[in-house]
């Protein structure tokens, strides 16, 4: 069964409150044949709900799914309780990953990922995710041996995309974000979603 990439619009993303939700990061070692460091296949989970991203798109779907089939154990990362806004999140998520614009070293799951912790928690994905398409896209970008070596072939749809660059939107996204009042004990405290 083939899913379809997830919109905003399509009516699942919730309600207009945000919710307090489980944020995770699962992540997958997998044995590359292109260079001689572990990649990673990664996804984040708020609440039971994956998102993940390829060439179809952003996917949202009930559980790790995007992890079955790999070879290898998928760890999950806690990270934290946060309130989340989810047509916020996918609002401002989505238009940055669209479908076909996927690139093996450049625009990947792993960006997705950091991308969507920064969103969610203000952290990023550590570094050591990212090493075995960072250096591979070094050689490719200097000496074209992905190109010689493999079937990798560069996505014009990700030539201007930068992750860095989109983190920066994102961080200022969530910064502006509204706090969303909290009833404690004594009283209602402000929380930044």
């Amino acid at each position: 069964m083939q899913r379809r990439p997830q919109t905003p619009t399509d009516g699942r993303s919730g309600g207009a409150q945000p919710a307090r939700h489980r944020i995770r990061l699962a992540v997958t070692p997998m044995k590359s044949t292109f260079v001689p460091f572990m990649g990673y296949h990664s996804s984040v989970l708020i609440g039971s709900m994956e998102y993940s991203f390829s060439n179809l798109g952003v996917f949202r779907a009930p559980g790790p799914i995007s992890h079955s089939g790999l070879e290898s154990e998928t760890t999950y990362i806690d990270c934290g309780r946060r309130f989340v806004d989810l047509a916020a999140f996918e609002k401002a998520l989505f238009p940055h990953f669209a479908p076909g614009s996927y690139d093996l070293l450049r625009k990947n799951c792993n960006s997705f990922s950091d991308c969507a912790l920064t969103f969610l928690t203000g952290v990023r994905l550590d570094a050591k995710y990212r090493q075995a398409e960072f250096i591979a896209e070094l050689a490719e970008r200097h000496m074209s041996l992905m190109r010689v070596f493999t079937r990798y072939e560069p996505n014009p749809e990700a030539d201007d995309w930068d992750v860095d660059d989109v983190i920066d939107d994102l961080s200022e996204l969530r910064s502006a974000l509204k706090p969303v009042p909290v009833v404690v004990r004594g009283g209602v405290r402000p929380v930044r979603v």
